[in-house]
């Protein structure tokens, strides 16, 4: 019985991650998995509970870390085939200076 309520929880708990971002998601692995690492090293000086918050804490802020690196986008660059120029900014799709259509650096 405590196997079928362990995956029920599983498969709520990646129901609901499903919906995350990215460095929500990595950030509760890292939670998880730092809890898990801390209760072992606070069960052997007797503190488990301080110790798996103590570890889901460190955990979840790596994780969001790592998260927030992985999630990084590249950088697009665009250009005006009118008069040449380069743009950055994702959010411009027009040349301000000459209305026509950017186009994607290849």
């Amino acid at each position: 019985m405590r196997i079928v309520s362990l995956l029920v929880c599983a498969v709520f708990i990646m129901g609901l991650l499903s919906a995350c971002t990215t460095v929500q998601k990595v950030a509760a692995v890292g939670a998880a998995g730092g809890a898990g690492v801390g209760a072992i090293i606070g069960h052997q000086s007797g503190k488990t509970g301080e110790g798996a918050l103590i570890g889901a804490g460190a955990g979840a802020l790596a994780g969001a870390l790592i998260g927030d690196a992985l999630g990084q986008k590249k950088e697009v660059v665009k250009f005006c085939p009118k008069c040449g120029k380069q743009f950055k900014d994702p959010e411009v799709t027009h040349c301000p200076y000459d209305g026509t259509e950017l186009q994607l650096v290849k």
